[in-house]
């Protein structure tokens, strides 16, 4: 994961995945691209998101249609120990 000069340093591991899914209701090509972005704080993501809103020229052809937050939890350090255990520590 690298970090970057811009945003304070919040690095983020973010990976692209592009989608046609046949034609809509109207006939236009159902077509996207899936962005999926892991962070350590979804608070930090946001800084990112709102720079990117503000200055990002690329975000006038941008329609988002969806978003969520979900928390994956670290992996078990060794054997005896169970995934997610530090969360909990």
């Amino acid at each position: 994961m690298a970090k970057c000069d811009n945003n304070g340093g919040i690095a983020m591991l973010r990976r692209g995945y592009n989608f046609v899914d046949g034609n809509d209701v109207q006939g236009r090509l159902d077509a996207g691209l899936f962005f999926i972005g892991f962070v350590k704080s979804p608070d930090r993501f946001a800084t990112v998101h709102r720079n990117m809103a503000r200055d990002d020229m690329f975000v006038e052809y941008l329609k988002t249609t969806g978003s969520a937050v979900f928390l994956v939890p670290p992996g078990a350090a060794s054997v005896g120990h169970w995934v997610g255990e530090s969360l909990f520590a």
